[in-house]
Parts: C-alpha cells; structure tokens; sequence
C-alpha cells in the first residue's frame, strides 16, 4: 500500500442477513402473503436481484436468478462502470 493512501476492502455479505461469506446466491426476493377465509394468497417478485447466503435461501422465499442472466447482471455492472471514460 501506498503511504498516505488509504485502501478499502470490503467483505462480500449477504443482502438479507449481513452475513459475511465467500459462498453468495444470487436471488430475487419473494413476498409471500398467504390466503386467509376472504383474501386469495399472493406472492410478489422482486425484480432487483441480491446476494443471499445459502441460509437465508433456505429459510425464506426467493427465485434464484438463471446463471445466464447472472451473467448479464455482472456484465451490466462492468458495462454502466465503463460508460463514462
């Protein structure tokens, strides 16, 4: 490390629980309501895709995202990082 810079690093964690692990899903949340006498169940997708340990995964509802559109994901990342050099 340079003297006089400072570096960063973080660890990657989950975005559910907080944490820290090598080991990540990608995943979309999933909200469950469940039905009662008068209201049909439902369940809501969201479309923003999180990191989540495989604990959280299979304690509470989620939809793995597909590996290809994983992959798109990482490389929309990098490609939004690139837009403005």
């Amino acid at each position: 490390m340079t003297p006089g810079r400072l570096s960063i690093v973080t660890d990657r964690a989950c975005e559910n629980c907080g944490f820290v692990d090598d080991e990540l899903v990608l995943v979309r949340r999933v909200y469950v309501v469940p039905e009662t006498w008068d209201t049909p169940g439902s369940a809501t997708v969201v479309e923003e895709p999180e990191l989540w340990c495989v604990s959280c995964c299979s304690q509470y509802p989620n939809d793995p995202v597909p590996e290809e559109e994983a992959g798109d994901e990482d490389q929309a990342g990098r490609d939004d990082g690139d837009a403005g050099d």
